[in-house]
């Protein structure tokens, strides 16, 4: 089972990709976590802000691949528990589909991707910093595995 998380970044600061990196390798060989940060276009830092989106949200659904499950991450989606969460991992592992976790800009989403979305998920009500958002959900999805796996991590 694949899951990819493409999200736009301009710089991802080295203690971002070392924590991420880490919870990459905790998972046994039958889930693979792909990283895809997409550098945002020079050229858009001209363009309105609703433009910039839309640029932004044809790489990334430019990325995807046809067959995969959509979820997208935005602050006005589903709020899920970790109960929730283990719920949805299971059906997306049982579905033998790959699943594609989007993250936008600093700006959000555009409304292509969010629309060409299978779910729409909040990680929570507050905003964080660009950078801390792939190692939330990268250690969301191994909290939930772990707990598949009966593993003392979830404890």
């Amino acid at each position: 089972m694949k899951f990819h998380i493409i999200a736009i970044e301009s710089k991802r600061p080295l203690w971002a990709k070392t924590a991420f990196e880490d919870y990459q390798q905790r998972f046994d060989q039958s889930i693979q976590i792909k990283w895809l940060g997409i550098k945002p276009d020079r050229k858009t830092r001209s363009l309105g802000k609703k433009k910039r989106i839309f640029e932004e949200g044809k790489k990334l659904l430019k990325s995807v691949n046809k067959d995969n499950t959509i979820i997208a991450l935005d602050k006005e989606g589903m709020s899920w528990t970790t109960l929730k969460l283990k719920e949805k991992f299971n059906q997306w592992v049982t579905s033998s589909k790959d699943i594609s976790f989007l993250i936008g800009g600093p700006e959000g989403l555009s409304e292509d991707c969010l629309n060409s979305s299978n779910e729409i998920w909040s990680l929570s009500p507050l905003t964080f910093p660009h950078s801390i958002v792939p190692i939330i959900l990268i250690e969301q999805l191994y909290r939930v595995w772990s707990i598949e796996k009966n593993h003392p991590y979830h404890k």
